[in-house]
This record gives structure tokens, sequence and C-alpha cells, in this order.
């Protein structure tokens, strides 16, 4: 089962409509693979631990990029 989460009451032609609450749940291989071409841009995958393979691949690559250091505030002073 796959679990989504968009605007309330977005609708995907198709006849997938998402509840008041912005959720959609499907068992079905073809609503699945039409929603996930539509993440991250227009809705959210949002399964219960369990991710897929691709989604599970960028969140490596997120946890694995460089923080970017801080910059510290320039030490100029507008008194004249």
């Amino acid at each position: 089962m796959a679990k989504y989460k968009a605007a309330p009451h977005y609708v995907i032609s198709g006849g997938i409509e998402f509840t008041a609450f912005g959720t959609y749940e499907t068992e079905d291989a073809k609503e699945i693979t039409l929603l996930d071409s539509l993440t991250p841009l227009w809705i959210t995958r949002v399964d219960d631990g369990k991710k897929s393979e691709e989604h599970a691949q960028v969140d490596d690559k997120a946890a694995k990029a460089p923080t970017p250091t801080k910059r510290k505030a320039n030490a100029t002073s507008s008194a004249k």
C-alpha cells in the first residue's frame, strides 16, 4: 500500500481524488506509478517506514552532502 499527501481535494485525471485532509491511499500499481511520477513536485509519498528504492537513494545522497559553513557577520560600523 502506498500513502500520499497533497493539497486538500487535489484531483488527478483518472479519478484520483485526495480527501479533505489531503491524503490518498492505494494498492493499484498503475496509480502508484502515476503518483510517484508527480512526487515531490505536486504530492508527497508518506508510507509508514517503507521507502521506495529511488527515494532511499535520494535520502542517502542528501545525508552525504557536506553541510555549508556559516558566514560570519561583517565587522563594519556605520557610526561616523
